[in-house]
């Protein structure tokens, strides 16, 4: 069974956006280990709370998608919503 795109909710992207809103206008960078540590707990949050298990590899594909999305200047939400699609195409959750 194919996971829903929108039955994982935002938990990343709300911890990443105050990351990167509380960003100093002059740090640009973006801080990939910590968008993907973030990224990946809110995944693994997201999962337990849904009471499923995701597939090996799925919150790296997920979490990475979402760090080119946003580092492309997708907003959060776009950026959040566009790698649930990818996810939920590439992998099937039980």
């Amino acid at each position: 069974m194919a996971i829903p795109a929108r039955s994982l909710p935002g938990v990343a992207a709300l911890a990443l956006g105050s990351l990167l809103l509380g960003a100093a206008p002059a740090r640009a960078a973006i801080d990939s280990d910590r968008v993907m540590g973030l990224c990946l707990a809110g995944f693994n949050a997201a999962m337990t709370a849904a009471r499923k298990t995701a597939p090996p590899g799925m919150g790296d594909f997920t979490c990475k998608c979402f760090l080119e999305q946003v580092s492309s200047n997708a907003s959060l939400d776009q950026a959040r919503e566009t790698c649930r699609t990818r996810a939920a195409a590439k992998f099937t959750v039980k």
